[in-house]
């Protein structure tokens, strides 16, 4: 009998690899077809390789020499720079000199930038004769203009495309085409995204509405890649389907990944090049590729890697030796080998030309998983999260200075044109640490420690940079003008490095522009307060918060009425305040003065409108502002129900436990937990198969020796409804119940007889009392196993825990402009609920936490039965909709600004990942730390210890009038700016604003001003997220002529000229354009 059982156990073991087999031909070498690439491919010929046809006649093989440069990765920008990136740039502009019919191409505008500005007008002193006396920026402008050397990409550097914003995106691309125009006078139209992980049609949208031609990218998920090479279709119109008036840009995906086609090829680290071996490496790479590609007979191999060609000629030298003897060889009669640039590849192919037959693809390309069983990119979206912050608050202030820069410059130039160069200058460099902030390997937080900090020091000296020139923009803005050239020169204190504080734990302080503390003493004169709106077309309210106050400070408005103020005392005995800065104008400011109360006798002093604060923690409390009351009620695993507006929301703190020790989770990957609990299933069902087994085949023997009585006889199906209950109790168990360090024993072969011995035991006893015979305990395991598959697939909620299994306690303040609840979640975690007049419809949530090792944090909302994501980014809501057979790790989207789900609506201060893995659930990744490596390329594990704060704004309204509008002015707060109040200033307007107008259905998108002949220009980017129509003059005031510009670029300045004259601002929804104004002097 058993051994019929063990028969049909193993027909149907291989009856189950052979549908594993069948099932997944894109993922084993059976059924696949011989072009379709492997991984680590080429290497020795295979059957796949020599059964197929030979080459097709008349194919040009294009190799494309590329040196690919992070800027920072597993080292800083300036180490890279010393290390590599300057002797490649050197090395290869000697070997394209020496051998025109050589071709580089280059993809980061950074490191050219850092490059040029330190030796570009140096002597190259390598070249013979008069040409040694060239620099090295003449040597490049050549190159360049002959073709040899091929600047692609534009952007300053190549920035993540999922977790950028929309005015970031815009900002990036205009910061690296300055550059090229300011450097080499020269501009690209060839887009290369080869290493982002994963690609947006927003993106695709943005290039090609800035006069791209086409790009090329490389990374999408391996199944997707499949489908495309499959049809040959990796050259495709990209066109997106969610935004306005998207034009198709031309595509080309690299089949594999942009290193060389095979170690060999890596001149590098090897000597010797084998001109015969290699022919034959790129004979076979060309036979897998072109019947991936539409049949036009070229095929594009890429040469190079990561910070390759210090090794310059040599590498040049061997490519130079395989075209030679290509041109000879019997087995390339009908195949040209030749250089090529990107644009010279894509001209020999006709599709720049003729794009009729081309495949249209109109969504994404995401979520990235480049190896099956689960290997998703999601990590990438929580990993670092401080500086996620840190990049969102710099471009905060960056975005807010070049607004104050151009409408103070536009509402009177008051001083040198030279001046305003310097001011533009200082801003520039502010934008370029900012842009490198946005790389791909920064924002998503894949560094090590090392770079993280460097990468964090660039962003808070662009972010002193940007608000010293603010502050400057905003007294001329004001009239303030006197001493400008000494006040312009102190922007430059804001360059000197300060220590990364990684462990900033208080609240985003991006609304305090100038410190107060030593101005405001007793019996001090007054000082200026300026709220800035510059920033938005709209108006709004905005919470303005000073530090270091004496006790008897007074702030009061324009008009010299006192406000509202709250106070709370600091442990220096200084007070920290804070008060609403009412409706201040669009693009304008508003005035407030901050005294003392012998000067405003009406104000009260700072210590008798103190914050109250509850004596004594409670699970319940009541916040209130204006008519918005929200009860937060604690429940058991630390549930907070936040109650308003006649409907409960559930706010909970959750973990997923990444094993180190099964496919453990890095920077990069957060790998399905569901491998680690096969594991532990797999021992438990041998468990509870051996206890069954034994109970049938000797249970009576032994039930009568250990007098245990038969109870009831179950049949086939009850055993089997019993085996499916264990199954669904034993995923419960392990994914809520057992501890870590017991999966992590288990998944290691350790602490074995704590798992199966009771198992077993209980199996058996459960066996025999029930009098199973075969059948049953057959069913029994088959129920067992499908208990255990449908427990983690339609309980993926299970797979993360709550971080405390008790009920939070809150501490609550009240006050006159914020109310306030604090709970203690964990030893590492704390939650923070906060109510302002500002906004009371909107409820502040904020954590402030660290993630202990081999952990992932995730911020649960729950409401409602819906598990459709909408995620804005700047320009549309993107529909993305999870299911219960999409794993965990796969349903994370990137969220730059804001996510609803069903009729919750969520304002992100911090880029996110976020995920519906539970009906009506929304989990924001909010924190990861991991011990161990994913192996992705970065040396080091993810090991971030550091404390974060990442804050989101909850819409308490059930069904939010304009959520993607109050997401435009929560991404452009005010700013607060501390002036001195002298007596021919104090008339002054309570407040002004240039703009017509309030307009909330336009984004500025970016804003620059320069001079010209015949006035001020400044060029606007505009983005209407309603339809618009509005007269130019209403946005600025001296208006003389308005141009419409469809290239969205911020390239170079110039007159607007009668080729699209325009009097009107008329946009769709969704549309973008750049506005020319011509201001009057």
């Amino acid at each position: 009998m058993i051994r019929r059982v063990m028969r049909k156990r193993g027909i149907l073991a291989v009856v189950g690899l052979i549908f594993v087999i069948w099932s997944n031909p894109q993922v084993l070498p059976i059924r696949k077809s011989s072009w379709m690439p492997r991984y680590g491919e080429p290497g020795p010929p295979t059957s796949r390789d020599t059964a197929v046809s030979p080459l097709p006649s008349n194919l040009t093989i294009h190799l494309l020499p590329h040196s690919h440069v992070d800027a920072g990765w597993n080292l800083s920008l300036d180490e890279y720079y010393e290390a590599a990136v300057r002797k490649v740039l050197r090395r290869a502009t000697i070997q394209l000199w020496m051998g025109r019919g050589r071709r580089f191409v280059w993809g980061d505008v950074a490191f050219l930038d850092k490059w040029l500005d330190e030796e570009g007008d140096s002597m190259n002193g390598q070249l013979k004769g008069e040409q040694r006396q060239m620099t090295w920026r003449q040597l490049l402008q050549e190159e360049i203009e002959r073709g040899q050397w091929e600047i692609v990409g534009g952007g300053y550097v190549s920035a993540d495309e999922g977790l950028t914003t929309w005015w970031a995106h815009n900002m990036v691309l205009d910061v690296g085409h300055r550059a090229l125009s300011r450097q080499l006078n020269t501009t690209t139209r060839v887009a290369w995204q080869i290493d982002n992980f994963g690609h947006f049609n927003t993106v695709a949208h943005l290039l090609s509405n800035s006069g791209y031609h086409a790009q090329f990218v490389g990374r999408m998920a391996y199944r997707d890649l499949y489908g495309f090479a499959s049809k040959g279709r990796l050259q495709f119109l990209w066109q997106s389907r969610e935004h306005q008036g998207a034009r198709p840009l031309l595509t080309h995906f690299l089949a594999e990944h942009y290193a060389s086609p095979s170690p060999d090829f890596d001149l590098d680290y090897r000597e010797s090049c084998n001109v015969d071996l290699l022919l034959e490496q790129l004979q076979r790479v060309a036979r897998r590729h072109v019947r991936q590609y539409p049949a036009h007979g070229h095929v594009l191999v890429l040469i190079g890697d990561d910070f390759r060609f210090v090794k310059a000629r040599r590498a040049f030298d061997c490519m130079d030796r395989l075209i030679a003897a290509s041109s000879s060889h019997p087995q390339w009669r009908d195949v040209t080998l030749q250089y090529s640039t990107a644009s010279e590849y894509l001209q020999a192919t006709g599709l720049l030309q003729t794009q009729k037959n081309l495949y249209r693809f109109g969504g994404d390309m995401y979520p990235y998983q480049d190896k099956p069983v689960e290997q998703f990119w999601s990590g990438i979206l929580g990993s670092r999260p401080y500086l996620k912050w840190l990049v969102r608050d710099c471009e905060l202030t960056v975005k807010h200075a070049e607004a104050l820069v151009a409408l103070s410059r536009a509402k009177g130039p008051h001083i040198l044109d030279g001046e305003w160069t310097q001011m533009e200058e200082h801003l520039e460099f502010a934008r370029k640490q900012l842009a490198i902030g946005h790389h791909h390997d920064s924002i998503t937080g894949t560094c090590t420690n090392e770079v993280f900090a460097d990468y964090a020091q660039r962003l808070q000296v662009a972010s002193r940079v940007a608000l010293r020139v603010a502050h400057v923009a905003v007294q001329i803005y004001a009239g303030y003008s006197d001493h400008m050239p000494q006040i312009i020169d102190r922007i430059r204190d804001a360059y000197e490095p300060e220590a990364v504080v990684a462990d900033a734990c208080s609240p985003a302080t991006w609304d305090v522009a100038d410190g107060m503390r030593g101005s405001l003493k007793a019996g001090a004169n007054k000082t200026t307060l300026l709220v800035s709106n510059a920033a938005l077309l709209a108006a709004q309210s905005h919470v303005v918060r000073l530090r270091g106050l004496p006790y008897n400070a007074a702030i009061a408005d324009g008009m010299g009425n006192p406000v509202k103020i709250q106070a709370q005392q600091a442990i220096d005995g200084s007070f920290n305040a804070m008060f609403v800065a009412e409706d201040v104008p669009a693009l304008g400011m508003r005035s407030y003065m901050v005294g003392t109360t012998e000067q405003y006798p009406q104000a009260q002093p700072l210590n008798a409108q103190l914050t109250t604060t509850s004596p004594a923690f409670s699970p319940h409390a009541s916040l209130r502002k204006g008519r918005t009351q929200v009860l937060l009620r604690s429940k058991r695993n630390g549930v907070v129900e936040v109650l308003a507006n006649g409907r409960t929301v559930r706010v909970q703190l959750r973990e997923y436990f990444a094993n180190p020790f099964v496919q453990s989770s890095g920077a990069y990957v957060m790998h399905s937990f569901g491998l680690m609990y096969a594991v532990v299933f797999g021992i438990f069902g041998a468990a509870l198969c051996a206890g069954w087994l034994l109970a049938a085949v000797s249970g009576p023997r032994i039930l009568r020796t250990l007098r245990i009585p038969r109870v009831i006889s179950v049949g086939t199906l009850g055993a089997t409804l019993i085996g499916c209950a264990q199954g669904v109790a034993a995923v419960y168990y392990a994914a809520q119940v057992a501890s870590a360090e017991l999966l992590n024993a288990w998944t290691r072969g350790q602490s074995m007889l704590l798992l199966f011995a009771p198992v077993s035991a209980v199996a058996f006893v459960q066996g025999g009392m029930l009098r199973w015979g075969m059948r049953a305990t057959t069913g029994a395991a088959v129920g067992a196993l499908a208990g255990t598959a449908l427990a983690l697939l339609l309980g993926q909620s299970w797979q993360s825990r709550a971080l405390t299994p008790h009920m939070l306690r809150f501490q609550v303040e009240h006050g006159n402009v914020c109310d306030k609840a604090y709970a203690l979640a964990s030893e590492f975690a704390a939650l923070e609920m906060q109510l302002c007049a500002d906004t009371p419809h909107m409820l502040h949530m904020a954590t402030t936490l660290r993630a202990p090792s081999d952990r992932e944090l995730v911020m649960r909302v729950s409401h409602g039965w819906s598990r459709t994501l909408h995620l804005f980014d700047g320009t549309v809501e993107r529909r993305r909709k999870s299911g219960w057979w999409i794993p965990v790790p796969g349903a994370f989207y990137p969220a730059p600004q804001m996510v609803r789900l069903g009729s919750l609506t969520v304002h992100a201060r911090q880029p996110v990942g976020a995920a519906s893995v539970q009906q009506g659930a929304l989990d924001l990744l909010v924190h990861r730390n991991m011990s161990a490596n994913d192996f992705r390329g970065l040396q080091k594990p993810l090991a971030d210890s550091h404390a974060a704060r990442p804050a989101f704004l909850l819409d308490l309204r059930p069904n939010p009038p304009s959520p993607v509008l109050d997401n435009l002015r929560f991404n452009a707060p005010p700013l607060a700016f501390a002036l001195p109040h002298t007596t021919e200033n104090l008339q002054r307007n309570a407040a002004y604003s240039p703009a017509a107008a309030s307009l909330p259905a336009l984004d500025l998108v970016g804003i620059r001003s320069c001079n010209t002949s015949q006035g001020l220009v400044i060029d606007a980017r505009l983005l209407a997220l309603h339809s618009t129509r509005v007269a130019a003059s209403s946005l600025l005031p001296g208006v003389k002529s308005a141009m419409r510009i469809d290239n969205w670029l911020m390239r170079s300045c110039s007159l607007p000229t009668e080729h699209n004259k325009t009097d009107v601002v008329n946009l769709k929804p969704g549309e973008q354009a750049l506005f020319r104004l011509l201001i009057s002097s």
